[in-house]
């Protein structure tokens, strides 16, 4: 085989749902480093048109996703980590949904911006049963990965239509993409699990409230 047909068949694997998968793997076996992987899976969202080729994307992407962290559950498995360098916060989260339901502890830092190894180390040192870690976190990146897809796929269809709304799904997209890096994600679960679901809802609001205000401040000094 010649260089050229290997180049030709790299690139129609990175082009096809075997690439999105592999991309999704790589980027989520790395502990404690963020690679965007979401941002492809959007800008493939927004060029399929099919729902079938969406729901394909979704799947392909989450698993990708869920074996990645299968890889970090067995980095915690097969090796003693020390966690000192995490933040006392982050550890304490750790003990209190602990105590609660790792199940559902494992769903929400899946699909949600959680520094999620953080639980997952330490469930492999604990030796955790795989198979309700592997499924929730499937559920977990399926609701994350299909909340992208939609989102990019909603963005692109506007696109299409009037690109007069491209400058402002930009800023939409920004100042979301802010909020969701800035809220206290640690407050919100911590207030879900010791008051309940509606009271965690209550701390996002607030979260998010105060980061508006925050900008809105911001803004009006400038």
């Amino acid at each position: 085989m010649d260089p050229a047909s290997i180049i030709e068949i790299l690139k129609s694997t990175l082009t096809a749902p075997l690439g999105v998968f592999t991309i999704s793997v790589l980027s989520n076996a790395i502990p404690f480093v963020s690679i965007p992987y979401l941002g492809i899976v959007a800008g493939y969202a927004a060029i399929y048109q099919g729902v079938i080729d969406k729901a394909v994307l979704v799947l392909c992407s989450a698993t990708g996703a869920t074996f990645g962290k299968s890889i970090v559950y067995f980095i915690g498995r097969a090796f003693s980590v020390k966690l000192s360098e995490v933040s006392k916060k982050n550890v304490e989260l750790f003990k209190k949904v602990a105590r609660k339901s790792l199940f559902l502890a494992i769903l929400i830092f899946a699909a949600t911006p959680l520094p999620d190894d953080i639980l997952y180390i330490p469930l492999g040192v604990m030796r955790y049963s795989l198979i309700p870690y592997f499924v929730a976190i499937l559920i977990g990146k399926s609701a994350l990965t299909a909340t992208v897809v939609i989102y990019a796929s909603w963005l692109a269809g506007l696109m299409r239509v009037n690109y007069f709304f491209i400058p402002i799904l930009v800023a939409v997209t920004i100042v979301l993409t802010y909020i969701i890096l800035k809220v206290d994600w640690a407050r919100v679960v911590e207030a879900a699990y010791e008051r309940g679901i509606v009271e965690g809802v209550k701390a996002l609001f607030g979260e998010i409230g105060k980061i508006m205000a925050k900008l809105i401040r911001h803004r009006g000094c400038e």
